[in-house]
C-alpha cells in the first residue's frame, strides 16, 4: 500500500513537551544569514570588496547584494529560485556593480549552495548554515583571510604582470587561496564612430 509523505508536523521534545515548527520569521532570519555568510565565502566577491572595485563603498555593496538576493526570492512563485537563474543575476551584479567579469565556475557554484540552503531553511533545517557561521566566525577570529587577484590578459601585459607578481611576493600581509579567474571590466564607455564610406564601427575611447 502507498502513503502520500506526509509534512512535518510539531515533533515531541525531549523534556517531554512539544516541539513547535520554527516560525516563517526564523527561517527567513537564517536564510538571509546563510546568503551573506555564501557570499562572504566567494573569492571573487572578497577581492573585488578588499579592492574597492565597487567604489569607497563596495562593503556596503556587498550587504545590499546579499539583500538583493533575498528579495529576489521572496519576489518569485513559492519563494524559490533555479540555480541558472540566480548565477545569471550573481555574474549580471558582479559586472554592473563592482565591474568584474567572473571567468570560473565559481558563480554556478554560489548559486547552488544559496538555493540548497533555501530548500534547508524552508524544511526548518539550519544545521548547515550554523556551521556556515561558526566556520566565519573562526576565520574573523584569525584577522580574515585576503584573496589574491589572478588577472586574465593579453600578451602585450605580460611584463606588467611579471612586475605585478613581485610586488604580491613583497607583502606579506597577503594570505594566499586559490586565486579566482577574474578580468577587470574597462571603465571606458563604448563608442561608435562613423568611417569615409559611412559604415559605423564600435570602439572604446581608450583606442581613438
Amino acid at each position: 500500500m502507498v502513503t502520500s509523505p506526509r509534512t512535518p508536523g510539531p515533533q515531541p521534545a525531549s523534556g517531554g513537551g512539544v516541539l513547535l515548527p520554527p516560525s516563517p520569521e526564523k527561517i527567513q532570519s537564517k536564510f538571509d544569514l546563510s546568503i551573506a555568510l555564501a557570499l562572504s565565502a566567494w573569492p571573487a566577491l572578497t577581492l573585488s570588496v578588499q579592492n574597492s572595485w565597487g567604489g569607497p563603498l563596495s562593503s556596503e555593496k556587498r550587504d545590499w547584494f546579499a539583500g538583493a538576493i533575498s528579495d529576489l526570492f521572496s519576489t518569485q512563485p513559492g519563494g524559490t529560485v533555479d540555480v541558472e537563474y540566480l548565477e545569471e543575476f550573481l555574474l549580471q551584479v558582479m559586472g554592473d556593480e563592482f565591474e568584474v567579469n567572473v571567468e570560473d565556475d565559481s558563480g554556478a557554484e554560489v548559486a547552488s549552495k544559496i538555493v540548497g540552503l533555501r530548500k534547508l531553511t524552508l524544511q526548518g533545517d539550519f544545521g548547515m548554515v550554523d556551521d556556515m557561521l561558526a566556520r566565519w566566525k573562526e576565520r574573523e577570529s584569525r584577522g580574515g583571510e585576503r584573496v589574491r587577484f589572478q588577472k586574465v590578459q593579453g600578451d602585450e601585459e605580460e611584463d606588467e604582470e611579471e612586475d605585478s607578481d613581485e610586488d604580491v611576493e613583497e607583502d606579506e600581509d597577503v594570505v594566499m587561496e586559490e586565486a579566482p579567474n577574474l578580468i577587470k571590466a574597462p571603465k571606458e564607455k563604448v563608442v561608435p564612430k562613423v568611417d569615409e564610406e559611412g559604415f559605423t564601427e564600435v570602439v572604446s575611447k581608450k583606442k581613438r
